[in-house]
């Protein structure tokens, strides 16, 4: 009987010793792994020849920590690539008006040229050099937005009020284009909690934009539905695409791919930042050649 007991204890503990070494051995063969991930930037995952609960769990827990890295990675070398092409593109909404000013600043210095023609080239320096203050003005807004450093007092606003307010402020920019709105502003939609200044940016950028690439349509509506007071600006944007449509909201991003200084995309960020930092919400579709900006504000 003390012969049976003491063979059965002696196949356990080979078998624990068994065990154990496999289990060396595989951790083994995973560390080797990880390192070998670590060092060629592989998307490969780690697997395991010798299954036990404590290994499994183990390299489940690992692939999860590799997949997540692997999703950072990417996220990063996005987010570095749009940095870049935002630095380009700064560049060169810059340089474009910068340009333009040394060019006519030197034309100035003419002695001979007429006093009429001076002048004209005057208003065009002013123009640019406004142009450039909005610009920078620009990129430090949205900048400061996206930081989460923008400071905002909030309140409850009429926004009915600030849309036909601003509606009337463009009036010669329709009539120049050729546009009559097609405006359906609810008068029953309830306050919303906002800030004022904050408001007119976003809505001004939405309308300028519609200007800036759309033709003659324009449509602007605002209702409540659902508990939510949601405003609609809709304009025909023929050169517009799907694709496109994905990176509308983007920094520096323009349908038509002209830069010239004065068209410098930021419009639509900021307009996306400032509203999400006001805790409302932002969308674009297209449908039938017509883009729809669609901003909610729900009611708390």
């Amino acid at each position: 009987m003390n012969s049976l007991i003491a063979i059965i204890l002696v196949m356990i503990a080979l078998i624990c010793i068994i065990i154990l070494a496999l289990t060396w051995i595989e951790i083994h063969r995973i560390t080797v792994k990880l390192k070998e991930i670590s060092r060629v930037k592989t998307n490969q995952k780690v697997i395991i020849s010798f299954s036990s609960s404590f290994l499994e769990n183990l390299v489940e827990q690992i692939n999860y920590i590799l997949v997540q890295k692997q999703l950072s990675d990417i996220e990063y070398k996005n987010k570095e690539l749009q940095q870049r092409q935002m630095i380009a593109n700064i560049s060169h909404d810059l340089r474009t008006p910068l340009t333009s000013v040394i060019g006519y600043i030197q034309l100035l210095q003419d002695e001979n040229l007429p006093e009429e023609e001076r002048k004209q080239y005057m208003e065009i320096v002013l123009g640019r050099a406004k142009a450039l203050q909005s610009l920078v003005s620009d990129f430090f807004d949205l900048s400061r937005c996206e930081a989460g450093e923008f400071s905002l007092d909030l309140k409850s606003i009429r926004l009915q009020d600030i849309l036909c307010e601003l509606m009337v402020s463009y009036y010669k920019d329709f009539t120049g284009k050729g546009i009559q709105p097609d405006i359906d502003i609810s008068e029953t939609v309830p306050f919303i909690i906002a800030n004022e200044n904050a408001l007119r940016r976003i809505y001004q950028n939405l309308i300028q934009n519609a200007l800036k690439h759309g033709g003659n349509i324009l449509k602007i509506s605002l209702a409540y539905e659902n508990n939510t007071v949601v405003s609609r600006i809709t304009n025909d944007a023929p050169n517009l695409t799907q694709d496109d449509l994905a990176h509308i909201f983007d920094r520096s991003f323009t349908a038509d791919r002209v830069r010239d200084g004065r068209n410098t995309g930021l419009g639509l960020s900021i307009a996306k930042a400032m509203t999400e930092h006001m805790n409302g919400a932002i969308k674009a579709s297209l449908e039938s050649g017509e883009l729809s900006i669609v901003i909610s504000w729900t009611m708390v």
